[in-house]
């Protein structure tokens, strides 16, 4: 008989305040993850392949621009001579 192995398991939590009572119930830390599209922080914690995420209700402290490059802009010389 094959037993079951969780692979991952992620959810997302209704605000961050959850997010740490979770972790701390289960004695681990949350970590700052960066901005969604929106702007707003993302924060998560993990224990094992279990892990909880949350967004802020506010606007992320340390904003990141979005900022997509065409690989086809910056192409080495021998590339861009063909």
């Amino acid at each position: 008989m094959k037993h079951r192995r969780m692979v991952c398991d992620i959810r997302e939590l209704p605000d961050v305040s959850a997010l740490k009572q979770w972790a701390a119930e289960r004695g681990t830390v949350v970590h700052y993850l960066g901005p969604d599209l929106k702007c707003h922080a993302v924060y998560a914690a993990a224990v094992g392949p279990v892990i909880r995420v949350a967004r802020s209700r506010y606007r992320d402290p340390h904003p990141h621009t979005l900022v997509w490059e065409s690989p086809l802009e910056n192409l080495p010389d021998a590339v861009a001579a063909v």
